[in-house]
C-alpha cells in the first residue's frame, strides 16, 4: 500500500500498518500522530520507530501508548526509568518486563502493589535471584507462575513451585527446562515449503524462508528477527503468556526450522 493509501485507510488497517516492522519509517512517524490512541499505541511498540518520536509518545496522555512505549527495546534507559514510576499499573507493567530497565528499577518494580506488575518482574531475565525466590513465595498465582517459568529461579525453588496449589504454576515449573525430571513436550509442526509453525498454539509463529532474505517471524500484524520478538516476548506482549512458554515455542520452531530448511 502506498503511503497515503495507508493514512486514509480505516482504524484497523493504520494500526496494523504502525505495529509493522517493514512499514516505511517516514509513514510511522505520520502515524505516531494519529487522532486514534490505538493507532498510536502500535505505533509506540514498532521497533523501528525513530528515538525522537518515541520518547514523544512516552508523554502520551492515554496510558496504552505510554505502555506500549515503555516495552519497547528502543526506549531510552532514563526514558524507561521515568515509566516505570507512572500513575497507570500497565504502564510499569511493561517497563518491568522490558530487558533494558536497570536492576535496581527492576528490583523496585518486584515489590510494587500491582500483581501484573510483579508478574512482568518475575518474568524478566534479568531479575536477581534472591528477588525470584521472594517472586516465588507471592500471594498472587500468576507471579508465582511466571517465576515458576524464569530460567534463573533456583532449583530448589523449582521443585517447590511443582507442588504449587494451583495448576498453572505447577504447569508453568513442569515446563522450566531446569526442573528435575523435565521432558520436553512433543510439538506437532506444520511444514510448508516456505514456513514451519507449531500447531495448536495461538501464537501462530512462523518462521518463512524466502531466497535471499533472512528468516524471520510473523505472530499478528508483527514479523521481524528473532531479536526483535524476544524484545516482544519480554516486554509489550509478555502479559498474554508466560514468556517461559513463548520461548520454549520459539526455540522449537529454530530448531525445527533448522532441520528442514538447513538454514
Amino acid at each position: 500500500m502506498e503511503k497515503n493509501e495507508i493514512l486514509n485507510s480505516d482504524c484497523d488497517v493504520r494500526s496494523s500498518a504502525a505495529g509493522n516492522p517493514n512499514t516505511p519509517v517516514d509513514v510511522l512517524v505520520e502515524l505516531s500522530k494519529d487522532s486514534k490512541w490505538v493507532v498510536r499505541s502500535s505505533a509506540a511498540g514498532n521497533p523501528n520507530i525513530p528515538v525522537d518520536v518515541l520518547v514523544e509518545l512516552s508523554k502520551d496522555s492515554d496510558c496504552d501508548v505510554r505502555s506500549s512505549a515503555a516495552g519497547n527495546p528502543n526506549i531510552p534507559v532514563d526514558v524507561l526509568v521515568e515509566l516505570s514510576k507512572d500513575s497507570d499499573c500497565d504502564v510499569r507493567r511493561s517497563a518491568a518486563g522490558n530487558p533494558n530497565i536497570p536492576v535496581d528499577v527492576l528490583v523496585e518494580l518486584s515489590k510494587d502493589s500491582d500483581c501484573d506488575v510483579r508478574r512482568s518482574a518475575a518474568g524478566n531475565p534479568n531479575t536477581p535471584v534472591d528477588v525470584l525466590v521472594e517472586l516465588s513465595k507471592d500471594s498472587g498465582w500468576v507471579v508465582r507462575s511466571s517465576a515458576a517459568g524464569n530460567p534463573n529461579t533456583p532449583v530448589d525453588v523449582l521443585v517447590e513451585l511443582s507442588k504449587d496449589s494451583d495448576c498453572d504454576v505447577r504447569r508453568s515449573a513442569a515446563g522450566n527446562p531446569n526442573t528435575p525430571g523435565y521432558t520436553p513436550s512433543d510439538e506437532e509442526f506444520i511444514v510448508t515449503e516456505t514456513y514451519v509453525a507449531i500447531k495448536g498454539t495461538n501464537h501462530l509463529w512462523y518462521k518463512h524462508n524466502y531466497p535471499n532474505v533472512a528468516p524471520f517471524y510473523t505472530c499478528g500484524c508483527f514479523c521481524g528477527s528473532r531479536e526483535q520478538m524476544i524484545s516482544r516476548i519480554y516486554s509489550i506482549d509478555n502479559l498474554s503468556a508466560d514468556p517461559a512458554i513463548r520461548m520454549r515455542i520459539l526455540n522449537a520452531l529454530d530448531q525445527k526450522f533448522k532441520e528442514i530448511f538447513r538454514r
